[in-house]
Parts: C-alpha cells; structure tokens; sequence
C-alpha cells in the first residue's frame, strides 16, 4: 500500500541533491523540505506511479533543485512501485522539460507512542 509516510531523495541534473518527506493519503500527496512546501494529486495503477505536484517556496531566496529561486513550480513525476516500501520516480518542471530529476521515496513505519 503506497498510503503513507515516505522520505525522498531527490538528485537534480543541475547536480543538486536534497531531501524531504511526503505523505501518500487518497490520491493526495503533501509534504516538503527545508525551503519548499510540497502539494498535489498521485495514481497507482498496478505498480505504475504517476504524479502532479506543486512546489512552492516558503523561505524568500531558497534555491530549489532546480537552481530557481522564489517561484512556483509544477512537477510531473512517472515511475514505479518497486516494493512496499521503495518507490522510483523521475520528473520535470512543466516549465522546463529539459530540467530532470530523479527521486527515491522510502516508506517509513509510524509506530505508535507510548
């Protein structure tokens, strides 16, 4: 089941290379890192992941992975379900199909506090 936490890995071709987390619940997908909020819409179809996010800063002059800085951007993602817990995806900014990144999710157990 992809519902739930998940950390990302995120390498970028402009040779960035960040992190953050994101929560899979019904279709939806937020989350976000230190610079950027993350929100949108995912389908799992069989193993096969698609995905559009918004990336929005939230921090004045935070570069994104991308090397922009202060701007909206709509990414799409395609990829696959590898295990339960493993999910890899690649995607481009909607503005700039030449700009790619390649992102590895790690679903995270929640246990519950005492």
């Amino acid at each position: 089941m992809i519902e739930g936490l998940w950390t990302a890995e995120f390498a970028s071709c402009a040779n960035v290379y960040s992190g953050g987390v994101f929560i899979f619940q019904n279709g939806v997908i937020m989350g976000g890192d230190g610079g950027y909020f993350y929100f949108g819409d995912y389908c799992l179809n069989g193993n096969e992941f698609k995905a559009k996010l918004i990336l929005r800063p939230f921090k004045k002059n935070c570069t994104s992975v991308f090397k922009t800085m202060n701007q909206d951007l709509m990414l799409d993602l395609a990829g696959s379900l590898k295990s339960d817990s493993l999910l890899i995806a690649k995607g481009h900014p909607r503005e700039d199909t030449n700009l790619t990144c390649a992102i590895k999710f790690t679903k995270r157990p929640l246990e519950k506090l005492s």
